[in-house]
């Protein structure tokens, strides 16, 4: 039988919220939810959604889908918590017409196994398990880039996804460019959601965010894909030249400003390491 990939996602919400800030977060990640849902559709078995309490399941067509979505899934919550499973095999209990939830086989099981794993695991954000021998490898190149992420700000996040919008990393076509907008749009539309507001006032250091400086998306997406990527010895094409003077121009800003932030965030690594977990997905999986 062919291989699908179950996703699940488990949201750590701080005891410190407040009822009202609970329910501005679950409303802002429906809303979530459903863009990448349109923005993925393509790749998508059985849409993501809500499957219990603050737990999101869904499942794909291929671990690059899944991983690719739960990437642009953790930067638009954040700095909401976010961990994974991602868990590799068939789907032998097909229910038509029915949720998520009425689902499942040994990918959903494997995606269950590989959560469970990664509440225990130090430094884990997201575990991939199929049961093969390469699990170990491709965990380790992953939560490399999340690792790198975990100590961005809320400027870095920002500036990652808006450099994220101008030149997305895909795999065969996972990703609907035309639906793009749709990611920019959420963006935006944090500073209107209770939650967000709060963290946005918190952070007094810095007066305006990259999304602050723009009201429209008026460019292109300009994709990176990953399968084109022929290194030999490392993974350089996460860094695409004149990007730095586009953002400057988009953000009004100096390019040494921009450049400056994106060295402190390592961006240009972890848009290296998403490369390269893809082309080892593609050629181990």
């Amino acid at each position: 039988m062919k291989n699908y990939t179950a996703l699940i996602i488990d949201l750590k919400k701080s005891r410190s919220y407040s009822v009202e800030d609970r329910n501005s977060i679950q409303k802002y990640i429906i809303s979530v939810i459903r863009s990448l849902n349109e923005v993925f559709a393509g790749s998508i078995a059985r849409d993501i959604e809500f499957s219990s309490g603050d737990e999101v399941q869904g499942l794909f067509l291929s671990p690059e889908s899944a991983f690719l979505y739960f990437r642009i899934f953790k930067m638009l919550v954040f700095p909401v918590r976010a961990r994974a499973g991602i868990g590799m095999g068939e789907w032998n209990v097909i229910i038509e017409n029915a949720s998520i939830t009425a689902q499942d086989g040994p990918a959903f099981h494997n995606a269950r196994y590989a959560i469970e794993s990664a509440k225990g695991a130090l430094g884990y954000s997201v575990l991939f398990y199929s049961g093969g021998e390469v699990d170990l490898f491709l965990n380790s190149i992953i939560n490399t880039s999340f690792v790198l992420a975990s100590s961005h700000n809320i400027y870095h996040n920002e500036l990652m996804l808006l450099l994220e919008l101008l030149c997305p990393i895909d795999y065969r076509q996972l990703i609907n460019q035309s639906k793009i907008n749709l990611i920019f749009n959420l963006a935006a539309s944090r500073r209107d959601n209770r939650y967000y507001k709060k963290i946005y006032r918190k952070s007094k250091s810095i007066k305006r965010y990259p999304f602050d400086y723009i009201d429209a998306m008026n460019f292109e997406p300009t994709p990176i894909e990953a399968i084109d990527d022929n290194s030999i010895l490392y993974v350089s094409s996460g860094r695409k030249r004149g990007v730095p003077v586009q953002l400057s121009e988009i953000l009004n800003i100096s390019r040494q400003s921009v450049d400056k932030t994106i060295k402190t965030a390592n961006i240009y690594e972890i848009r290296n390491l998403t490369i390269a977990a893809l082309k080892f997905m593609d050629k181990f999986l």
